[in-house]
């Protein structure tokens, strides 16, 4: 198995938000080592990892030192210099958020994704808090004003197809870079949002205006994954080490090829209790089912059934709450 990546993720800034399907499972409690140890290390890290390198922070990217964090990622090559993720961020008046908007424009950053949910009401409670519909609203509005790129994201449900022409309409009034959606998958609290997942016929009957959204990768029933019988196993892996005040020291006395090589066994040693994708598919696929999947996420969902049912309680690295991988 090639390693392609190795990310350091140091989960130290607090999100708004408490979205019904984040990944992480914010609920109010930050885990990261702290910003300025943190920086040190991925400092060192990126000058010796013989991998691609990649830094990030914060359950969200509201930070007094944001655009220290923009311009330390500038330096090493990592991603956060020219993109940011803008959900989550706490409220504040209109002059503030062009203010902040004109800034990330003038740092450096190309371009910024904010994610809508649906409905004002149903997207308030989805990420829950009220007046989040407004605020990124609102950001998108001085993102405009500033010529600042933005991409849009939405996932898409059973709960809430049905919202999403009049949603792209009201996006329609605003300058967007592009607008797609997303299936959830079965990570953190996306794991609730299954038997929330698109049908087949919910997505034939949806106006054409809003299937154009869909994501470009191959999307496809269960049950059609299942006739195929071709189930490839992943070549590659992406490998991310999660910082925390417990361990932090430890890993502070490391190399990056020590921490790659640990993060590699313990991805060695959670797949090895994994039987293959054609073996998941037999114990676990539905023949006649009609929600729709990327390859990848139904995978991951019998993975999940797996790990569940047999009780493994090796390192979980389908879990982005700790160390993990995301194998392809």
């Amino acid at each position: 198995m090639k390693t392609a990546s190795f990310s350091m993720e140091n989960l130290c800034v607090p999100c708004a938000c408490r979205c019904g399907h984040c990944l992480l499972e914010y609920d109010g409690h930050t885990i990261g080592a702290g910003y300025e140890r943190g920086k040190d290390l991925a400092r060192r890290i990126a000058a010796e990892s013989p991998v691609e390198f990649v830094y990030y922070i914060g359950f969200c990217m509201d930070t007094p030192r944001l655009f220290d964090h923009i311009a330390f990622c500038q330096e090493i090559g990592s991603p956060g210099g020219r993109f940011l993720q803008m959900n989550g961020f706490r409220e504040r008046p209109y002059d503030e958020i062009k203010g902040l908007m004109e800034r990330i424009k003038s740092s450096g950053v190309e371009l910024i994704d904010l994610t809508f949910y649906g409905h004002p009401e149903y997207h308030d409670a989805f990420a829950g808090r009220p007046g989040d519909f407004r605020l990124l609203t609102e950001m998108l509005k001085a993102a405009n004003r500033a010529r600042l790129p933005v991409n849009i994201s939405a996932p898409i449900t059973e709960d809430n197809a049905g919202q999403l022409q009049s949603l792209l309409n009201i996006l329609s009034a605003y300058k967007t870079d592009s607008i797609s959606l997303y299936l959830p998958h079965a990570k953190g609290r996306g794991r609730f949002l299954e038997e929330k997942r698109l049908r087949k016929a919910t997505l034939e009957g949806l106006p054409a205006l809003v299937r154009a959204r869909m994501p470009k990768v191959k999307i496809q029933s269960e049950a059609l994954w299942l006739a195929e019988n071709e189930f490839p196993e992943p070549e590659k892996r992406h490998l991310t080490l999660s910082l925390t005040p417990d361990h932090f020291e430890r890993y502070n006395k490391m190399s990056a090829e020590e921490m790659i090589g640990e993060l590699e066994t313990l991805d060695d040693a959670f797949y090895a209790t994994i039987p293959p994708a054609v073996e998941l598919a037999r114990l676990y696929g539905d023949p006649s089912g009609d929600r729709l999947f990327r390859y990848r996420d139904l995978v991951l969902l019998w993975i999940k059934r797996y790990v569940h049912e047999k009780e493994i309680k090796l390192h979980d690295m389908t879990d982005e709450r700790g160390h993990f991988s995301v194998r392809q």
